[in-house]
């Protein structure tokens, strides 16, 4: 039987944050050989060892303070992991222990996969919010782009040969790693399970209004890399129909 993949979680958090400490009660779903990796511009919190021990995560757990930029905290992340695969969430995500068991046997089944969740969203009370969601799984089941409020997941390994996230984007490092994923004919695997994220910033900002920026921002974005990622398979193409030189 397959041995069960070492997985270190990063979660970058923003200084002054505190949806991570609603995710902690979610990471005891883990197995022991997991680590969690809290990577933040801000200082440890005074409540950061109480919360991890409450779940018995302490030995597992730290707290490591960088540069602000979730690109480079996720790097920076990645740097000190020390098991085969990561996983990165987003601080305001929320996972099941069925969820869990999912990602675990996603990466059994396909260790040189780029994994995702499907992404469903805590405040569904209103009913635009299930437009998102149906836009989320759209995009990512048939269009292969998830993002990184999905928990993108990918051995360690594979990681580092991506290149990492690209710290000079000023926004998208996730989807950016994702086309480089594609570009190199990575297959991108849907565990079947679902991760939660919060609603808060639409209800704040009016749903509209994010709605709109975020499909403009992905386009925007999504173009050049889709015609780079089309002209390299034509010239792929080309150069698989040429004849071989004669000697």
């Amino acid at each position: 039987m397959d041995s069960e993949p070492q997985i270190s979680v990063i979660i970058p958090v923003l200084d002054g944050e505190t949806c991570w400490k609603g995710l902690i009660a979610d990471l005891a779903g883990f197995p022991d050989t997991t680590e969690f990796l809290f990577i933040s511009n801000g200082d440890q919190p005074s409540d950061f060892l109480e919360l991890v021990q409450q779940y018995q995560l302490n030995s597992r757990s730290q707290w490591q303070q960088t540069l602000m930029g979730r690109a480079l905290q996720m790097n920076d992340g990645a740097a000190q992991a020390s098991r085969s695969h990561l996983l990165f969430l987003h601080a305001d995500s929320r996972l099941t222990e069925t969820g869990i068991q999912s990602l675990i046997q996603s990466l059994k089944s396909n260790p040189d996969a780029l994994h995702y969740f499907d992404l469903k969203f805590e405040e569904q009370s209103f009913l635009l919010m299930q437009l998102n969601t149906w836009g989320v799984y759209f995009r990512s089941h048939v269009l292969g782009i998830p993002f990184g409020d999905q928990g993108l997941s990918l051995s360690r390994a594979l990681f580092h040969e991506l290149g990492c996230f690209d710290e000079t984007a000023p926004y998208g490092e996730d989807h950016l790693l994702v086309w480089k994923a594609r570009r190199r004919g990575i297959r991108l695997q849907c565990t079947g399970a679902d991760i939660k994220t919060s609603a808060r910033k639409y209800q704040q900002q009016g749903w509209f209004k994010i709605t709109v920026k975020h499909l403009w921002l992905t386009l925007r974005q999504a173009a050049p890399q889709f015609f780079l990622l089309l002209k390299e398979r034509v010239v792929s193409w080309f150069q698989g129909k040429a004849p071989s030189s004669s000697s």
